[in-house]
Formats: structure tokens, sequence, C-alpha cells
């Protein structure tokens, strides 16, 4: 698989706001560039500095840990953040706006990736900027499933220690720190887990300690940690349905293999409609195959309704600007995708997608 991220300098991300968006008066409109930081991280180490209570910052989306990215970030006009310069963190005011910075502000990202090692299928190219890349979310997206489960499922099953258990897993680049927490908090150690972490992990750990009472223990889960986790689950669904429609459609493609399945790439032109809904318990009809492949009924998703994000989205987005540069230790990539796409794909396709025949992999 092809090297990326080697360290956070060979993946910048810089947001790209709407344009005009910085018109008007009513917020303060900042750019925060971060180095090794989780964007939550970095904005609340903000609001600490600036005095601002942390609900009152608006970002538009997540960025990479190990990366260096640019975003933007707001805050209601009354209030002031702390133009920061640090090694790994800077905020720079950059005018106000009538709105603040939510997801519908960001009109796209542009990329710099280093990929470490030759590019191997140059003909691609061709290909990605005459067709674009696969709607797909990117391999990352999916780094909270543990052992090929969701935390859905375990909801659905009314298994609450399990559900808890799972989110306590540690899963992807944690620290040090982190990763013994967690351990402790699945060996049921819930005192020693709760000297390691804060926050609401604190909170729940502080809880069993002294209830072994997992269901009631989950309410202290935060809301927006719960809907991530369906999130996840509707993002797998999609790409399950969009594989199924480019694998049908299309006898030219390649094939990626990833954590919970295969993203499936044309190599020619395909009809696909433009947008298609994401799996939602009242908006099913497209999912049912999945859902009974991993053994979930509806009826029970149902109840979590609440839960489930409504939207579509894009089946197929166009890679602008695209240009790669050969250097000695393999290629820089700079291009730019629409909001919420997935950088990683366009390496996997030009990089790592092999063709599939006769049920094998060939390169």
């Amino acid at each position: 698989m092809a090297k990326i991220k080697t360290r956070p300098e060979d993946f910048k991300v810089r947001e790209i706001l709407k344009k005009g968006f910085l018109k008007g008066k009513g917020y303060r409109i900042y750019s925060l560039w971060k180095r090794r930081l989780e964007t939550e991280e970095a904005v609340k180490r903000i609001a600490k500095v600036s005095n601002v209570p942390v609900k009152l910052i608006g970002y538009g989306g997540l960025k990479d840990k190990n990366a260096v990215t640019v975003q933007f970030i707001s805050v209601p006009e009354r209030f002031k953040l702390k133009e920061v310069k640090e090694k790994n963190l800077k905020v720079k005011f950059e005018g106000f706006s009538g709105k603040g910075i939510t997801p519908a502000a960001v009109e796209g990202n542009s990329f710099e990736i280093v990929v470490r090692e030759p590019l191997r299928y140059p003909e691609r190219i061709d290909v990605l900027e005459t067709l674009g890349i696969p709607g797909y979310y990117g391999e990352q997206r999916f780094t909270p499933v543990r052992g090929g489960q969701f935390f859905v499922s375990y909801l659905a099953s009314d298994d609450f220690e399990g559900a808890l258990l799972y989110l306590f897993t540690p899963a992807g680049w944690e620290s040090s720190r982190s990763r013994k927490a967690k351990r402790a908090f699945v060996a049921k150690r819930f005192k020693e887990a709760a000297r390691l972490f804060s926050g609401w992990r604190r909170e729940v750990a502080l809880f069993l300690d002294r209830c072994n009472d997992f269901k009631k223990a989950l309410s202290f889960v935060p809301r927006k940690e719960i809907e991530f986790q369906f999130n996840v689950f509707q993002s797998y669904l999609f790409n399950k349905y969009l594989r199924f429609l480019i694998n049908e459609k299309t006898r030219e493609k390649v094939v990626f293999k990833y954590k919970v399945g295969e993203m499936v790439f044309p190599l020619g032109n395909i009809e696909l409609p433009e947008k298609i809904p994401v799996f939602h318990p009242e908006d099913w009809t497209l999912y049912v195959p999945f859902l009974e492949d991993i053994g979930l009924e509806l009826e029970r998703l149902k109840e979590f309704s609440d839960f489930f994000h409504r939207f579509e989205r894009e089946t197929v987005v166009p890679v602008k600007g695209f240009k790669l540069q050969q250097i000695s230790e393999g290629a820089v990539l700079r291009f730019t995708l629409p909001s919420g796409h997935y950088a990683t794909n366009v390496v996997r396709f030009l990089f790592d997608a092999v063709r599939k025949k006769k049920n094998r992999l060939e390169y």
C-alpha cells in the first residue's frame, strides 16, 4: 500500500470557504493552522486561552491529526480569540462575516500529499481528470470500527456493556496514556481508568466504579459521540451500495480493499445518479440486502432514528487542478476536492487499486 503520512508535513490540507463568505458583520473569522492536533483538541485549547466558551466557536469539519492543516473557525463578534503562535498551533484573524463557520460555509479542500513511492499507474491520471473520483467515504472514516463490528449493532441488540466497551477499545493512533486508560477500562479496572481519563470518559469510569449499570453509564456519553458512531455505520452502508452500483454498471474497473470492504473504481464512462440518499430507517429501500448481511433488523433500527442524519451524497466528484511532481522518494500530488470528500481515495486509485478478474486480484 502506498506510503502516506510518514510525517505530518507529508499531508497538507487547506480549507476553502465559499466565495463571498467574508462579508458582513456578526462573526469574527479566524484561520486555524495546526499540526499533530485533533480539531476539537485545538479548538478547546483556543477557547481556554481566549476565555471564550468552546460551544461558541464554530468550525466546518474535523481535520486529520497526523497532518498539517488550515481551516477556519468563527466566534460571535462580541468575543475575540487570542491570535496564538505556537509550534503546532497558530490562529490568525481573517475578517468578519454575517455567518458563523459551519460545514455549509466550506466549498472544498486543497491537498498537497507526498507519496513515498513511484506512481504505479500514470495512465489513470487521465481517468481521474476526465471522470473524477467516486464519492466513497475514505478508509480513515472507519478507524473507529473495532473487530469488523459497529456500535449500532450492540445498541440494537441491547448489549449496553458491549456498546460501552466498544467505545473504549483502542482504535487507530492514540497516545500511550489513552491506550493504557482504555485497556484498564476494557479490563474493568474502572478506578485505574478514571485516573488516566478526562472529560466524559472519566465520568463513565467513575460511575461504573460505583455502580455496575452499563445502560445508565451510556447516558454520560455525549450525544455527538453516539451520532458519530451512527454516521460511521451510515458511511459503511453508503460505500457498500456505491460499490454495488459501480460494479454492476462497468466492466472496466479496479479495486482497492480496505478495512470494512472494497472500493471499486471505474476506468471508463459510467452512468450513475448524481446523488444517492444515505441510509436512514425512514429511507432504507436501497440498503435492505446489506442490512440482512450483517443481521440487523430495520424495525429495531427505527427505534434509534433520532441518531441518524438524513442527507444525500455525491456518487462521483471532480478532482480539480490535479498536478503531479516526481521527487526522488516518490511523488507529490496537488489537487482540490469538494467539501466532505477524501483525498486518500485519489491516492488509492492512482497507487493501490488493482484489476479484479475471475474472482482473484491481478496487478
